[in-house]
């Protein structure tokens, strides 16, 4: 997901965050903290469990109170092109 930011021009809410493949684990209280303009969200239930739970999980009334839910900024990104194959031949 990094490429978000390198290839988009998405600027990073905290640069502090260590990049990692698989992310780190926040809080909905860090993300209202931050108050992200825009939420990028890969619901990877989807892929290994086969049950959406993303967006019921994200749209919590910690994170309502942030630009991003507000102004219809959460974007939920496929979770095949996003997780499976960012890094695959096709991906590149």
């Amino acid at each position: 997901m990094t490429w978000i930011f390198h290839e988009f021009g998405v600027a990073a809410i905290d640069e502090t965050i260590e990049v990692s493949n698989h992310g780190q684990n926040i809080s909905f209280e860090y993300i209202a903290e931050k108050d992200p303009k825009y939420l990028f969200v890969v619901d990877r239930g989807t892929i290994v469990g086969g049950e959406s739970s993303g967006q019921q999980t994200v749209e919590n009334e910690v994170v309502k109170t942030t630009q991003a839910y507000q102004n219809g900024k959460i974007v939920y990104l496929d979770p095949v092109y996003w997780y499976i194959t960012i890094g695959g031949l096709t991906a590149t």
